[in-house]
């Protein structure tokens, strides 16, 4: 029975309530992080953060040696604590981050045809023999954050430049015709390839954040089936959602699997 059970208060401290609060301050931290609430070289000041969390100094100590290891940090004995770099974040449903600055670009970097694979060809609902490629890369200033490869229907053309950035909305009626109805999104995380990892900067091997994606017209075709990759950690992938009859639905733009 629940009665049999003590109340939270009337349970004695365990060790683990210091590993509790590293985690609590930790995650946290990311928030704040990825929030914007604090911006790339800001000092984070201890016993600011101690009065802003209400957490203890020495978990507060112990969540910002974690960023650090991570490389979200950079720690110096008297300088204090500042942070490396913001985290992007990208809507699930898009290609442009929230709050992006105008020092945000993408670049066209191959652009070909390939030969359609069986899992492309499904994708697409397509009987061709092959179809278009399109990579890009995405840079936030002069530091690449993102590889995006798409597959299409050939009969379509890709601009060679673009003038900014746009929403993933605009480029996909801009280049298909079609306003873009339908957003199918899996998330996934590997190990970046030696090709990718050149462009964006990292190391052969380091985690990145796979973005899947097919692109569906107002028509119900499949226009583009892509894969973007983006450093994990420097990207987000914040989600909308909304209550319907009481319940709590996921993402409103886009369909995650």
């Amino acid at each position: 029975m629940l009665d049999d059970y003590p109340l939270l208060e009337d349970q004695p401290a365990t060790s683990g309530i210091s590993t509790n609060q590293t985690r609590r301050a930790y995650d946290l931290l990311r928030v704040m992080i990825r929030s914007g609430d604090v911006v790339a070289d800001q000092k984070l000041v201890e016993d600011t953060l101690i009065r802003t969390l209400g957490i203890t100094r020495t978990a507060i100590r112990e969540a910002l040696q974690q960023l650090s290891e991570e490389g979200r940090v950079t720690r110096q004995r008297r300088s204090g604590t500042r942070l490396n770099k913001a985290v992007l974040q990208l809507p699930i449903d898009d290609i442009l981050p929230w709050k992006a600055s105008n020092r945000f670009s993408v670049i066209r970097t191959d652009y070909r045809t390939v030969q359609t694979t069986p899992t492309v060809a499904e994708k697409l609902n397509t009987t061709d023999d092959y179809v278009g490629l399109v990579e890009h890369c995405f840079f936030d200033g002069t530091e690449a954050v993102g590889v995006r490869i798409a597959y299409f229907r050939r009969r379509y053309a890709q601009p060679a430049v673009w003038a900014r950035c746009p929403s993933l909305a605009d480029a996909f009626e801009a280049v298909y015709g079609s306003p873009l109805a339908e957003i199918r999104s899996v998330i996934d995380a590997g190990a970046c390839d030696p090709s990718t990892a050149r462009m964006l900067g990292i190391p052969a091997g380091s985690p990145v954040l796979v973005r899947e994606q097919l692109l569906v017209d107002l028509a119900g075709t499949a226009q583009e089936y892509t894969f973007s990759y983006y450093p994990a950690g420097a990207v987000s992938f914040p989600v909308a959602t909304q209550k319907l009859g009481g319940h709590t639905t996921g993402v409103l733009a886009a369909a995650v699997a």
